[in-house]
């Protein structure tokens, strides 16, 4: 019986084609923002569930336009969108011929008349490059730039869409989106706001703290762009809203509103605290002891193996395929299998006893047995062709180790990173990053970058450079991991910090974080009393508590919703 990779139908093809459906109350706010005169025309380049148009149609109404759907056009790829959703919302044949059934990436302005829109508005598709169809690339590669500018060629399908509307519309108008967090997190979003603050006259970012979509894990942002004219220098604006009373106030710009935009840093969540938040953290990072992981070690994913539930395996699942024990070695693909500051064997065999999937299956020359190949022949051949990253191999059952690691570095996690030293010699999955110290990083340097990890300072570091998910976790990136930044005292004897990492082990070992996490503070403070008071320390604690908090709050909120 062939081997295989299970994944939802229904979930593959939503992920696929990012689709969520858009929730009607955030769809009225944004509506009344886009639309400000009875004779404007809007384009919906992704109607799908048709919220947005229903709600457009009521904002025409309430301005008395005579015929709301001469006025407003769309685009959809969807059977759906057309059959269940518009045939419902615009009864007459006559209007829907402003819809188009089509990739909005394919469709020039002339497909709608040629009259520009004075707004857009929509919530795009959200897929990530790697999770894209081939046709979606190649019609994403052909309008991701224009005579000054060019997308990032791994942007998310929503940033194509973006950038692709703004030749749809008139001088002086607008757009209303409805995005993921990555448009403040991801480079390629970075990117794509700079470039539409020269266009726009104004650029703002209201973050909701609630999480409106099911099926992702990533919060929404609403970006509005107002006012299309070029060469502006304009700050982008940013605001937290808790609920759709603030974020009605800060789309009519309220002055009577409790919350208000600030200028948008490089750090989204630097701007979005309150101006007592961060203080201390901001005046020791100017410490001459502070710096980045990337100044003491270079960082690269781990092991890509293409199929972890076919190469990461258990015991178990080993001694039920007939693998044999030779054939098997120990690879890192759960952070929490290394319970402390070191990554033990004892950590391992803990691990095995507990059934956990911490092996990897060896199919070099040497262990390959006729046991091992009958494994690997129960993989269909149309999974190992499909498989892209088995193309990439000599050998599809060989995945590509590369270098023992120095140390790993979690990729996602929810209370913080640690930094864990590879004192048994093997290697982890993508799962988890790998890091390998600089030339002359001695042992003790070594164990004193994993104490200061765990500090509240790194830990509130951590925070600003990572990204936050609806789901509550924290994910860094190579370069976000990088961007980490440690404190490191010069005068620690070898022998004092070898105690207190041993202490810190212990205590992680425990399952003692907090305690962890105090002495690691206490022993990086003793030197750097100026900077690491007692009164400094407790506005740290404070602050990084409000960041887990925050990062947390979409959580609870979706929890409560559905309670």
């Amino acid at each position: 019986m062939a081997i295989g990779f299970t994944r939802s139908r229904s979930t593959t093809i939503k992920k696929r084609r990012g689709i969520f459906y858009t929730p009607s109350g955030i769809s009225e706010l944004l509506a009344s923002w886009a639309i400000r005169s009875p004779n404007d025309r809007v384009l919906e380049p992704s109607f799908g569930g048709c919220t947005f148009l229903a709600a457009l149609e009521r904002r025409f109404r309430e301005l008395e336009a005579s015929e709301p759907w001469d006025q407003m056009c769309g685009c959809d790829l969807s059977s759906e969108a057309f059959s269940t959703h518009l045939a419902k919302l615009i009864p007459s044949e006559v209007h829907r011929r402003n819809f188009i059934k089509a990739d909005f990436l394919k469709v020039n302005p002339e497909s709608f008349g040629r009259e520009p829109f004075q707004a857009i508005i929509g919530n795009p598709p959200y897929v990530s490059y790697h999770n894209m169809f081939k046709v979606q690339r190649r019609a994403a590669a052909a309008i991701g730039f224009d005579e000054t500018f060019r997308l990032p060629r791994t942007g998310n399908l929503w940033s194509y869409f973006v950038f692709h509307s703004i030749r749809f519309l008139a001088p002086n108008g607008r757009m209303a989106w409805l995005l993921p967090t990555s448009v403040l997190q991801a480079e390629y979003g970075r990117v794509l706001l700079d470039e539409l603050r020269r266009r726009f006259e104004r650029v703002a970012i209201i973050s909701l703290q609630e999480r409106l979509f099911d099926g992702t894990n990533e919060g929404t942002e609403i970006l509005l762009c107002d006012r299309l004219s070029n060469n502006h220098h304009n700050e982008i604006e940013i605001a937290n809203a808790d609920g759709m009373g603030h974020c009605r106030d800060l789309l009519n710009d309220n002055d009577k509103s409790t919350v208000r935009y600030t200028p948008l840093r490089k750090r989204a969540i630097s701007s979005l605290l309150a101006s007592r938040r961060l203080v201390t953290f901001r005046r020791i990072a100017r410490s001459p002891q502070t710096v980045r992981l990337r100044d003491v070690a270079r960082l690269s994913i781990g092991v890509v193996t293409g199929a972890n539930e076919l190469f990461v395996i258990s015991d178990e699942f080993a001694a039920s395929h007939g693998i044999p024990k030779h054939a098997l070695k120990p690879i890192l693909a759960k952070i929490d299998v290394a319970r402390g500051l070191r990554l033990l064997k004892s950590d391992f065999r803990y691990a095995r006893g507990k059934g956990l999937k911490c092996l990897l299956v060896d199919a070099s020359a040497d262990t390959m047995s006729i046991e091992l190949r009958r494994y690997f022949s129960r993989i269909s051949v149309k999974l190992r062709k499909g498989n892209v990253t088995f193309g990439k191999r000599a050998d599809w059952r060989v995945p590509d180790a590369g270098i023992t690691p120095d140390a790993f570095l979690p990729y996602m996690h929810h209370t913080g990173p640690r930094l864990i030293l590879n004192a048994c010699k093997t290697n982890s999955t993508n799962t988890i990053h790998r890091l390998y110290f600089n030339p002359g990083v001695s042992m003790p340097q070594r164990k004193l970058i994993a104490i200061s990890m765990l500090s509240t300072f790194s830990q509130i570091s951590a925070e600003i450079e990572g990204r936050s998910y609806g789901s509550g976790v924290l994910k860094h990136e190579l370069r976000e991991a990088g961007s980490i930044q440690l404190l490191l005292p010069t005068k620690r004897s070898a022998k004092s910090i070898a105690t207190a990492f041993k202490r810190i082990d212990h205590l992680l070992r425990s399952g003692d974080r907090s305690g962890a996490q105090s002495v690691a503070d206490r022993f990086i403070g003793s030197t750097l009393p100026e900077a690491l008071s007692e009164r400094s320390l407790t506005e740290l604690r404070r602050d990084l508590a409000y960041l887990r908090r925050r990062r947390h709050q979409r959580k609870r909120n979706e929890k409560s919703k559905a309670s």
